[in-house]
């Protein structure tokens, strides 16, 4: 790890590369020395393979692994606890409870709220939506599920910017999409909550029943924030539940640095939040939380004569917080808790607010360099997400041909940058303009990092331009 910083953030390499080293592993009929198999995975793997933790990495949203984090799922995996109740792995269930009010307790939540570890948002996300089904339905949303009547008037809430796993619950949970109302944003990509308003009364006056509203804090693209206050006090007086998928943005709330809106995530009835983007913990780990253990419980509760029960659990919180085989979706689940336990042991609350705000402020300096300079676009700035593009000046912009000319030149610049290993941002599309986009959520990015990034940006986009690329 201590090399990453001289290594190509993407190595060069081709599926047909890909092809090549692994035809060369034929199946394992027999036995290899232990020494010898590991030995081959980490020079594969150390030579070949992308790692989240390059400075230079600022896909998508994909944290920095720390080290505390490796160490934590190693000792995790070494121990193998069951984690499904109290009954059949007492510490270790109650450690994960524990880290779960820490979890709430960081972001500013109820630290009396119901929660489990997963693998993801998208899967908190879908945690979130059977919670706001049984509550909106009662009992019979698990006895009859979304059948007849109950599917057919049932009705979300969200921007087009929502992430994708939200249309993936609704289908998963027997609704489609077209049950999801896409509400308008603004000229920042945050809800417009008078739409919202409009949408909900909307649907009441046509006898449709209003169940969840989805409000994000940092979309994908771009990391905007929903106004979070004001749509909590409309789900209130609509008696709607209000979800906040927090998956990137949740943990800003940390810092200084994060608009105010963000702490509205306290109203929520659910939150999720995902540790291996703004925690820097190895993929995988999400948390959703909710404001009702017991509808947790009520929600995800199967018996079985195999199951193991223990009363001493009730001493603890009771099954609505410990008996997590019952509180999701899997029965056989990870000690991904472990981890996110360590790295609040190891760095506290004062060391996130630290290395979030850093990022926050990185990203807010590549804003303010690129939009200093001649060549380049300030786009969009939003937590630790910049966007923004190479536009020669002289070159139009605006029309759909001169769109496409920039497209074309940026989608190269991106593709140098990848394929030079330089650096790995990712892309979006902002009203039509193609746009480079930096998402630093990795304690190794230093401010030499953001500004070679601009100068490698200008060197390329000016070679291309000459070469008529």
């Amino acid at each position: 790890m201590a090399g990453l910083p001289d290594r190509s953030v993407k190595p060069k390499q081709t599926a047909h590369d890909i092809r090549q080293w692994l035809s060369g592993a034929a199946f394992p009929e027999q036995a290899s020395p232990a020494a010898q198999v590991l030995s081959q995975a980490c020079d594969m793997l150390s030579e070949h393979a992308v790692s989240t933790s390059h400075p230079r990495f600022w896909a998508y949203v994909m944290g920095a692994a720390s080290p505390m984090g490796a160490l934590a799922d190693f000792l995790a995996s070494a121990v193998s606890a069951p984690m499904t109740s109290f009954g059949t792995s007492g510490l270790t269930v109650a450690m994960e409870a524990q880290t779960i009010e820490w979890m709430a307790r960081l972001i500013g939540y109820p630290a009396d709220c119901g929660g489990l570890f997963v693998s993801g948002g998208s899967v908190g996300n879908l945690v979130a939506l059977r919670l706001a089904l049984q509550s909106a339905l009662g009992p019979k949303a698990r006895a009859d599920g979304l059948s007849g009547e109950h599917s057919a008037s049932i009705c979300l809430y969200a921007t087009a910017d929502a992430h994708s796993s939200i249309d993936a619950a609704a289908q998963m949970c027997g609704l489609g999409t077209s049950h999801i109302r896409r509400i308008d944003v603004d000229e920042h990509g945050r809800m417009k909550p008078d739409h919202l308003q409009q949408s909900i009364g909307a649907d009441r006056a046509a006898g449709k029943r209003p169940v969840m509203v989805v409000a994000t804090a940092g979309t994908t693209s771009l990391g905007a924030v929903d106004p979070l206050i004001d749509i909590a006090r409309i789900c209130r007086d609509e008696n709607v539940w209000f979800h906040v998928d927090g998956a990137y943005g949740g943990l800003a709330a940390v810092s200084p640095e994060a608009p105010d809106d963000i702490h509205g995530l306290r109203e929520a009835d659910s939150v999720t939040i995902d540790p291996h983007k703004w925690m820097y913990m190895p993929a995988d780990v999400g948390c959703v939380l909710t404001r009702d253990p017991g509808l947790l419980y009520d929600t995800f509760r199967e018996g079985a004569p195999y199951y193991a029960e223990n009363d001493e659990q009730r001493l603890l919180g009771g099954p609505e917080r410990l008996q997590f085989r019952d509180l999701g979706p899997q029965t056989t689940r990870a000690f991904r808790a472990l981890k996110v336990r360590l790295g609040l042991q190891l760095v506290g609350r004062s060391g996130y607010r630290q290395m979030i705000t850093d990022d926050i402020l990185l990203a807010r300096a590549l804003y303010e360099r690129v939009d200093g300079h001649a060549e380049l676009d300030a786009l969009t700035l939003h937590l630790s997400i910049a966007t923004f593009r190479f536009r020669p000046a002289g070159m139009a912009s605006g029309t759909k041909d001169a769109e496409a000319r920039l497209e074309k030149l940026n989608r190269h610049i991106l593709h140098e940058l990848h394929a030079d290993g330089i650096a790995y941002p990712s892309h979006t599309t902002i009203a039509g303009k193609f746009a480079l986009r930096v998402c630093i959520v990795n304690f190794n990015t230093t401010l030499a990092d953001i500004e070679e990034l601009v100068r490698h940006v200008v060197r390329i986009g000016r070679a291309a331009v000459l070469s008529g690329a």
